[in-house]
């Protein structure tokens, strides 16, 4: 993050590093905790320091404070260039063309992250729903997207049909990392080879699309 004229800006947590700052210096804090009681002073290392509240800041290298719509962010780049970059919108449909909806053991290959659950109280949207999931089970298949909450993280999503004890429910399962096998052996002794169902390897998954440079216009330049 960097002002409009290049200054560094970090994302300050105040109070909760209990840090002083001053004309873009880190001040140095002397510390006195009385007993109420006895107006006695008390040992630092003998209390237990409770956190009620804390907000965030941006702040330059000079000790400024800043609007988040101030700031412009960037991409160090391998060469240590820097790119200005925009973070990702977020996601507010869910597109899963055709194509994307492939076999269900393709979802073997990423570790899960988080799960949430897809429904609706309207009877319309909950027939289509029902119908939509019904016929993936069908065709054994899943669909697969990419998301993201904002800010400069997204990820991929499978759509997962679920049927359980009459009953069945929509599961967004949440991925960022493909899973590796390390230790993979070989038998140590010959057996009979097994015919094993095994998922097909996804060839192309779509795209999670860079985060890309905005206007030239820097001062519009928003998070």
């Amino acid at each position: 993050m960097r002002t409009v004229d290049g200054k560094a800006v970090e994302k300050a947590r105040v109070v909760a590093k209990n840090r002083f700052q001053w004309q873009g210096k880190n001040l140095a804090v002397d510390i006195k905790l009385i007993d109420p009681e006895t107006q006695k002073e008390v040992p630092v290392s003998e209390v237990l320091e409770i956190l009620d509240n804390y907000k965030y800041k941006y702040l330059a290298e000079d000790g400024v404070e800043l609007k988040e719509e101030d700031i412009l962010y960037f991409a160090v780049q391998p060469d240590g260039s820097e790119k200005e970059v925009s973070p990702y919108s977020r996601t507010d449909i869910i597109d899963i063309p055709e194509e994307n909806w492939v076999p269900s053991t393709s979802i073997e290959a990423f570790l899960i992250t988080n799960v949430y659950e897809i429904y609706s109280e309207d009877k319309k949207t909950a027939v289509h729903l029902f119908g939509e999931a019904e016929k993936r089970l069908k065709a054994d298949q899943i669909g697969i997207a990419t998301f993201s909450f904002g800010g400069f993280k997204a990820y991929y999503v499978f759509l997962v049909p679920l049927f359980k004890d009459g009953k069945y429910v929509w599961l967004m399962k949440f991925t960022d990392q493909k899973l590796a096998y390390n230790h993979l052996q070989e038998p140590p002794i010959p057996t009979p080879r097994l015919r094993l169902r095994e998922a097909p390897v996804l060839q192309v998954l779509p795209p999670i699309q860079v985060a890309v440079a905005v206007s030239t216009d820097k001062k519009k330049q928003k998070k």
